[in-house]
């Protein structure tokens, strides 16, 4: 396999592995047998086991980046309120990956606060958040859409909101469905931007329950899924 082939595979293996078994759960000899390379492989491409989980992390949300712009992209949502909703689809854990994907956050959050590379990295992912909230409500003032509003106040408040909603979601709270999760975050944030009305959402996409088992024999259709194994955070745009 090609170099950047090999990464790939490996960012991807332990993305999978960290969200199923945890951080301190996986080996590296575990993640290279998931992606079929060698420890040497592993090692070349990162140096330690922590520079592999924000990698793994920042690699998951630049695909998830690219999942957003061709959805908002094929349905011609460029208007504030449109995005704003999007971006709140964004910030909440509504598909598979996205579930993985906020399990590798939460081990990120646990560990930023004893490491200063760690806390660094984190401010940074959520800045990737902040950044793309903050230009979407200066556009809706910009439009008339919203009004009376912070923008960079809106964006910090939006990203606490979603990371609390998705935390609930995540440890599959069932007096949270994911819908309520949704419609609780659009109603805040409207009523923050002075928006007039419901956000328009699309439709959520199907939510496959876990399967049934000894400690958990019914299943919550609206809740997210249980992988086996958020974030993400959308690029900065130039457009609202």
């Amino acid at each position: 396999m090609s170099a950047n082939d090999g990464r790939e595979r490996i960012l991807r293996a332990a993305l999978e592995l960290i969200a199923r078994d945890g951080f301190d759960g996986v080996r590296i000899a575990d993640i290279a047998r998931r992606a079929g390379a060698s420890t040497a492989l592993v090692h070349y491409h990162f140096s330690t086991r922590a520079q592999l989980l924000t990698a793994s992390l920042a690699h998951s949300l630049s695909a998830a980046e690219a999942r957003l712009e061709r959805r908002t992209d094929s349905e011609h949502r460029s208007a504030p309120p449109e995005r704003l909703a999007d971006l709140i689809d964004f910030g909440l854990p509504l598909t598979h990956e996205d579930v993985m994907e906020w399990r590798l956050w939460s081990e990120l959050e646990m560990r930023a606060a004893g490491s200063p590379e760690l806390a660094r990295t984190l401010a940074s992912l959520n800045d990737r958040i902040i950044q793309p909230l903050a230009a979407t409500v200066t556009a809706g003032l910009a439009t008339g859409d919203f009004r009376d509003c912070d923008p960079d106040e809106v964006a910090t408040v939006a990203l606490a909101l979603l990371t609390g909603l998705a935390t609930r979601l995540i440890a599959r709270d069932r007096a949270l469905p994911l819908a309520h999760a949704r419609y609780l975050a659009g109603r805040q944030l409207a009523l923050a931007v002075g928006y007039a009305g419901e956000l328009p959402f699309q439709t959520l996409p199907p939510q496959p329950g876990p399967a049934p088992d000894a400690e958990n024999p019914t299943t919550d259709a609206s809740s997210p899924p249980r992988p086996s194994a958020r974030r993400r955070a959308p690029r900065t745009s130039s457009r609202p």
